[in-house]
């Protein structure tokens, strides 16, 4: 597990400061530009900030295995020697809290760009005209967010990594949202509507409120062991293909983090040899990984007659 976590770690720890810059750069933009579109805009990649440095923070502290604590509190020598694994995988859990908190933070954000637009439109504030600087900020991070999206995309399908995946298909997202920023300040210039671009801001207050609230809503089932049971029954069907497997007794899968982990017990025929069993949990573990981005099945066997 320890290859497969090294390159996202380092992956992810280069995402973050792009974010970073984007939203200094476009929250400068809108304040100059006096467009409250890009200013959304500007704040919804802090919300990537959350989640890439979050997820970078889960890697990293997943990938320590030789210390004697467990983010601050200490690990019994007998814990470290006998539940070394458990102890890693059980890091990912900070994750998911630490998403939950963002989740609860991205909501807020959303909640204070709705309000500031509906009271701009209440109290009917005068607008005032947008600059070229708005369009240029928002353009710039249109196009780097497109890299970053192609970056992510070429090593989340060469890693195989589900953490990565998920990661593109946010950065990827967060560029569409750049792109309708971009076009919301050239028709609000073309065609002197000033109210359109507070009116996409709502538009992209409601969705950062939105995406806040799923975040929220799927750390707390992380947090609480559920899982998807339509995913379960998929990963059940796969094993019982298996030519050397007559049925699957027990199968569980939770999060650590974002990454899947798996429980199956399995009967075999009794005269199945201890390499030929080494090799079909080997076979398990490799196809759940390949297939279904499943970093670690925990196989048990069982004799069925």
């Amino acid at each position: 597990m320890l290859f497969r976590l090294k390159r996202p770690v380092t992956i992810s720890g280069a995402t973050w400061p792009v974010y970073l810059g984007l939203f200094i750069i476009e929250l400068l933009g809108a304040r100059w530009g006096h467009s409250q579109a890009l200013r959304a805009d500007a704040f919804n990649n802090l919300s990537g900030i959350f989640s890439t440095g979050l997820l970078m923070t889960g890697l990293f502290i997943a990938s320590r295995t030789h210390d004697d604590d467990l983010f601050g509190a200490p690990i019994a020598p007998a814990e470290q020697q006998q539940l070394g694994p458990r102890i890693q995988q059980s890091r990912f859990r900070f994750e998911t809290i630490f998403n939950l908190l963002a989740g609860t933070i991205m909501a807020a954000i959303g909640i204070d760009i709705i309000i500031k637009g509906v009271m701009t439109f209440a109290t009917r504030t005068p607008f005032k005209n947008l600059s070229s600087i708005a369009g240029l900020a928002a353009g710039f991070s249109f196009v780097v967010l497109l890299v970053l999206w192609a970056f992510n995309h070429y090593w989340s399908r060469k890693l195989n990594n589900a953490a990565l995946t998920a990661a593109s298909r946010d950065t990827f997202t967060d560029a569409l949202t750049s792109l309708t920023t971009v076009l919301t300040i050239l028709v609000t210039v073309k065609l002197h509507l000033q109210w359109f671009d507070n009116l996409i801001s709502i538009g992209l207050g409601l969705y950062i409120l939105n995406t806040g609230t799923k975040i929220f809503r799927e750390s707390s089932l992380n947090l609480v062991d559920y899982f998807d049971p339509y995913l379960e029954d998929r990963y059940q069907r796969r094993i019982a293909d298996l030519t050397s497997v007559r049925k699957v007794i027990f199968l569980k899968a939770h999060y650590d983090g974002n990454l899947i982990m798996l429980r199956a017990t399995i009967g075999v025929p009794p005269r199945m040899t201890a390499i030929e069993i080494t090799r079909l949990i080997e076979t398990i573990n490799q196809i759940m990984w390949q297939e279904f981005g499943v970093m670690e099945t925990d196989v048990m066997i069982t004799i069925s007659y």
